[in-house]
């Protein structure tokens, strides 16, 4: 047995730990900071709460608010030029994955030379980076736990994945209070992107033992808490449980990696506009259908239904694996996730983001099957149809 397995942060988890900010830094002697977020999270209230508690230590906080949802490379420069204008000693980012997506790439700026389009790929950053804070406000992305930056190129037009060494937080303050004003919406697509992760960590051809435990418990999580979060929104401990296990799936991701699911997001956000957790959302349940015509993923998803607390005692995997399917979409159907057609991509896409998809090279290789351009081409009929199975195309 040989795997690798690594989290590059650490973690300070538990409600109001974010109003720690102020002491973190101060005990790594850092007084100024490059603060990154988004136009949201600043509407939400959450950025006033954190820079009180900045000034509170008498951290100087420099503001970079230009962060939008994908965010693309035109922006980094800008933030990495003011960080060291400013003579920053750290960086601090308050958001959803966009955010500290954004901060990530921003630090590697600082101390590497630019363009960030150099460092597409694992382990290209050369020079070590400035201390990162991430404090995540969404249970989706868990960026916080991950060395991994997805960043839009605008030229090249897809999404640039840069991970390995110097891409991570090297603490995070995940705080589930944060996740409290989260519109129904935003937390059933962040919590479906969590579970994208969790569930395609678990079947991705690089999971491990230590991949594979956080994986199982994140899917068990998030399945028994994101109904409740997504109705109930004040529920501390649905949002607790959620932010929990999309961290835990952020664990098991960082090294596990993903598959077609965010192969085909990646460009359905590049050419369509989609946000990231809506785009997995709304193909996650025809990608696993679609994966599970392999008799290891049969197998696989069996774990994933006892997970979610499917009996399946006495069933085959195939027939396991069916109900796990199932109950995915209708999952997806009791969160109202709305099909790629409702999302206004058009069928005059299809080509283009099929061969976009098939340009992902590390989530079609960690893919537990096989992918063309016509599986690709059916899946996304699938997802513009909203129909019921994907299993009479093959």
């Amino acid at each position: 047995m040989q795997f690798q397995f690594s989290i590059p942060s650490q973690v300070t988890f538990g409600s109001g730990c974010s109003k720690n900010i102020g002491q973190v830094l101060a005990e790594m002697s850092l007084s100024k900071v490059l603060f990154v977020y988004d136009q949201g999270v600043k509407q939400a209230g959450i950025v006033d709460k954190i820079l009180s508690y900045l000034k509170d230590s008498n951290i100087q906080a420099i503001e970079f608010s230009n962060v939008v949802p994908n965010p693309p490379d035109t922006i980094l420069q800008e933030g990495a030029e003011l960080a060291k204008s400013e003579n920053v000693e750290a960086l601090v980012a308050v958001g959803g994955g966009s955010s500290i997506d954004a901060a990530k790439a921003i630090n590697i700026l600082v101390t590497n030379p630019g363009p960030i389009n150099q460092y597409d790929g694992i382990n290209t950053v050369k020079y070590p980076t400035k201390p990162l804070i991430a404090i995540p406000t969404t249970s989706g992305t868990g960026s916080e736990v991950t060395n991994v930056t997805v960043i839009t190129d605008t030229t090249r037009q897809k999404k640039m994945v840069i991970a390995g060494r110097y891409c991570g937080a090297d603490v995070a303050l995940v705080d589930p209070e944060l996740t409290i004003g989260l519109p129904p919406a935003i937390t059933a697509s962040t919590g479906l992107d969590a579970l994208t992760h969790a569930i395609e960590s678990y079947v991705s051809n690089f999971a491990s033992v230590p991949s594979e435990i956080n994986s199982l418990k994140a899917i068990e999580l998030i399945y028994n808490n994101i109904e409740e979060a997504y109705k109930n929104g004040s529920n501390i401990g649905a949002r607790t449980n959620m932010l929990l296990g999309s961290m835990l799936a952020g664990y098991a991701f960082n090294s596990a990696l993903l598959g077609v699911v965010h192969a085909i997001a990646h460009p359905l956000s590049v050419y369509c506009g989609l946000p990231h957790g809506v785009a997995n959302a709304a193909t996650l349940p025809y990608c696993m259908e679609f994966n599970a015509r392999a008799e290891k993923v049969q197998s696989r998803n069996k774990d994933i239904a006892r997970a979610m607390g499917i009996n399946v005692e006495g069933l085959s995997d195939a027939e396991a694996s069916v109900k796990a399917v199932e109950e995915v979409k209708a999952l997806s159907k009791r969160l109202q996730i709305p099909s790629l057609s409702e999302l206004g991509v058009k069928r005059e896409q299809f080509e283009i983001l099929a061969e976009a998809t098939l340009r992902e090279e590390v989530s079609i290789m960690a893919n537990p099957t096989k992918v063309t351009k016509e599986d690709i081409l059916n899946i996304l009929e699938i997802a513009y149809s909203g129909v019921e199975s994907i299993v009479n195309k093959y």
